[in-house]
């Protein structure tokens, strides 16, 4: 597999997972409906249609497309081989949701997601063999990226980390917010400094720092790829907090818990990334751990974020972002060790 076509193999995968646990989060209360697994296919199409619903439905299969087409695995067509799988991806989840009490299985939300499948492929289609992206971008991702499978798989494992972030209610660089009744204290209130909270974003941005610095050329691995990286992520929540957040508590994601978290995370990066890979993949690792650890440790400052409150959108898509993003962030950690111990078998 060519290069490129290997990276938006792997970005595909990670559409995916995000596709399969929003579709299906919460993941319980399954129980036999009574009707037919694909029954909602015949059922006749609501009269009354939400855009923005269709248009969420729209947008959240246009990347699995395009990263199915640019991957290219089926080379005669493969407009129609990522429509195919966005269609039948689609029709897995839709069909799996008949067996869940939150979830509702729709022929809409089908024929939206094959949509948006369609679209995504027939833009890389379109913006494939441009100089901006077979030329410009692609020396980009040389200069700064680690070269091969590891390069590429790093570039996906960011991207993932990325979408975890989008949740406009949680902390820069943290999972968890404390439950309700303690949010709203926090927000509209005076309210003591919660060290916990700092310290986990401090050992959170330090393990996101270090696999950072492997996943870029040695020559790359200082502090500007990891404050890039942070500053797409303020740009992300910033764009979602205005869509999503009411506006009094806009800034919810930027407390001081999160500055100064994110502040002294930054130290030790400046301090190991002059160490030698092998003793920066050990400490990444160190530190992946004790950010798993973290939540088992401090129990009051790892409540899953419960915040509904805070959203203003009239939509049902709420819920699904918050399980999905809190979900994916904690996986991420054991995604990042598979990466780090892949790394460290090359030797660097």
């Amino acid at each position: 597999m060519k290069r490129g076509t290997r990276l938006a193999f792997y970005l595909a995968l990670s559409c995916i997972i995000v596709v399969v646990f929003a579709s299906l989060y919460p993941f319980s209360g399954w129980r036999d409906p009574g009707v037919g697994t694909f029954s909602f296919l015949s059922a006749p199409l609501p009269k009354r249609l939400l855009m923005g619903d269709v248009l969420i439905n729209l947008a959240g299969y246009m990347p699995l497309g395009f990263f199915l087409a640019q991957a290219r695995i089926d080379r005669k067509a493969p407009v129609f081989f990522s429509l195919f799988c966005c269609s039948l991806i689609s029709l897995a989840m839709e069909s799996t949701q008949t067996y869940l009490p939150e979830r509702v299985a729709s022929n809409l939300d089908w024929i939206a997601n094959t949509a948006g499948g369609f679209a995504g492929a027939l833009l890389a289609r379109r913006i494939s063999g441009l100089p901006i992206v077979d030329i410009h971008l692609t020396r980009l991702k040389d200069s700064w990226f680690r070269p091969g499978p590891l390069g590429d798989a790093g570039i996906a494992l960011l991207a993932l980390w990325l979408f975890t972030q989008a949740n406009p209610a949680i902390p820069l660089m943290g999972s968890w917010v404390p439950e309700r009744g303690d949010l709203l204290q926090r927000l509209f209130m005076p309210h003591q400094f919660s060290l916990p909270e700092a310290v986990s974003i401090s050992i959170n941005l330090l393990s996101f720092g270090l696999v950072t610095t492997l996943c870029v050329r040695e020559d790359r691995a200082g502090i500007f790829p990891v404050a890039t990286a942070l500053l797409l992520a303020v740009l992300v929540k910033s764009a979602m907090a205005g869509v999503l957040l009411k506006p009094s508590v806009f800034f919810t994601w930027a407390n001081g818990e999160a500055l100064i978290g994110v502040g002294v995370g930054l130290l030790p990066i400046l301090l190991l990334r002059s160490l030698a890979p092998r003793i920066r993949a050990i400490a990444a690792a160190l530190a992946m751990a004790a950010q798993i650890l973290f939540p088992f440790l401090h129990p009051d400052a790892a409540s899953p974020v419960t915040s509904l409150f805070l959203f203003d959108w009239k939509y049902g898509q709420i819920p699904t972002l918050n399980g999905t993003t809190s979900f994916l962030a904690r996986l991420w950690p054991f995604l990042a060790l598979a990466y780090l111990g892949l790394v460290y078998r090359k030797r660097l």
